[in-house]
């Protein structure tokens, strides 16, 4: 019997063969990697729902009925009945509901994450940058601290300009002073900095993950030379 590590080396590559085929241009092999692909991420999300959400958190509860657990389970199950049941009908209006509560759900939870992770550190660090210990190295000013404050706290009050006077002069054919279209292009400048930053960021970790594919492949060749 072929040693499972083996095949699954073996599937590997031949998927990832699939995948740089795209580079001769799209073609069946590509579309067939792309497939498997989505079914099979289809499939785990369904295995991972219905054995560690579904089961445990919407049926297991049920057993032990009418407590205050089983109760709360009745509610998903409702608005789980309510999306099947846009399958089925015309209307989507039962459907409205559950999607409702969820949209609204995601958006709290969205709002009070990026507040507490983002935004809340981002300005504690600005606030910190202009402490005086920070910014006077015995006795002398430190100018590299104090160049660094003033332009992380440009950069901020640049952005939020740019996109509130954006906002203001959509409508509008010219800006009525210049110097507003200047400083909007300097939060544009800014902007442009961190896309560029994320993009590179991006970029290097696709190069990383497609270094250790092309290695992947190239060990398992040596094994049969």
């Amino acid at each position: 019997m072929p040693d499972l590590n083996l095949l699954l080396t073996l599937a590997g590559v031949v998927l990832s063969l699939m995948v740089f085929s795209y580079l001769l241009g799209d073609n069946l092999f590509f579309g067939i990697a792309m497939y498997l692909l989505a079914g099979v991420s289809a499939g785990y999300t369904a295995v991972v729902l219905v054995t560690r959400v579904i089961i445990p958190m919407m049926i297991m509860p049920l057993a032990d009925f009418p407590q205050i657990p089983a109760l709360l389970a009745l509610v998903p199950i409702l608005f789980s009945i309510l999306l099947l049941s846009a399958m089925f009908t015309k209307s989507s209006k039962p459907a409205g509901l559950p999607l409702g509560f969820l949209a609204g759900l995601l958006a709290a939870l969205s709002i009070a994450g990026i507040a507490r992770g983002t935004l809340a550190p981002q300005l504690l660090s600005i606030v910190n940058s202009f402490d005086p210990q920070l910014v006077v190295s015995e006795g002398l000013p430190n100018w590299t601290a104090i160049f660094e404050a003033f332009m992380m706290l440009l950069g901020v009050i640049a952005v939020l300009f740019y996109f509130h006077h954006r906002s203001k002069t959509k409508n509008n054919l010219q800006s009525p002073d210049l110097w507003l279209d200047g400083f909007s292009g300097v939060g544009q400048v800014f902007i442009g900095i961190t896309f560029g930053a994320v993009f590179v960021g991006l970029f290097g970790t696709a190069l990383t993950a497609l270094i250790a594919s092309l290695n992947r492949i190239i060990d398992f060749v040596r094994l049969w030379l």
